[in-house]
């Protein structure tokens, strides 16, 4: 039965509805279950890379560094492409201060999802980290645009960011 379930899909659908219940807990703020909801759909489908980098964001969540590195790490060797483990990393390394690992996390993330403002504005901190302000203005330029479009209150505080660049040029 479980190979004629997972050749109809079954196994497919059912990872997949546990995951939808991941991401709903976790907009809920209920972090504990949504980690139980997305280790749920690795169970199903313990090769989808997607789930793997969502139970590491979770984990990064709840404050749990070590576990969700191993979370996104687990994601890459199956997707090195997978763009949420990618900006998972790069907030482990960036929080580590290994600017130079962040950016290459980032940068990955950003191939992956180009109109992320979120990734932007991390290699905007990143490039000010490493005394590059220039590409820092040009990275929260676009990150502050990105936000705006999406009606993110975050645009905001990247013009403060912008400010100080600008400054410092």
């Amino acid at each position: 039965m479980t190979k004629l379930a997972t050749r109809l899909g079954l196994a497919r659908y059912q990872a997949d509805e546990r995951y939808h219940a991941s991401l709903k807990a976790y907009a809920a703020r209920d972090l504990e279950s949504a980690k139980e909801a997305i280790e749920a759909s690795i169970g199903l489908l313990p090769k989808h890379a997607e789930y793997h980098a969502a139970l590491g964001y979770f984990l990064l969540e709840a404050k749990d560094p070590r576990l969700a590195k191993e979370a996104f790490e687990r994601a890459l060797a199956l997707n090195p492409f997978e763009m949420l483990a990618n900006y998972g990393q790069g907030l482990l390394a960036y929080r580590n201060k290994d600017w130079k690992l962040a950016a290459g996390y980032f940068t990955n993330a950003l191939a992956a999802q180009p109109e992320r403002a979120e990734t932007q504005y991390y290699l905007a901190m990143i490039c000010h980290r490493l005394g590059r302000n220039m590409a820092a203005l040009e990275w929260m330029q676009s990150a502050a645009g990105l936000f705006l479009k999406a009606a993110d209150r975050r645009e905001r505080h990247c013009h403060a960011w912008i400010r100080e660049f600008e400054r410092l040029i």
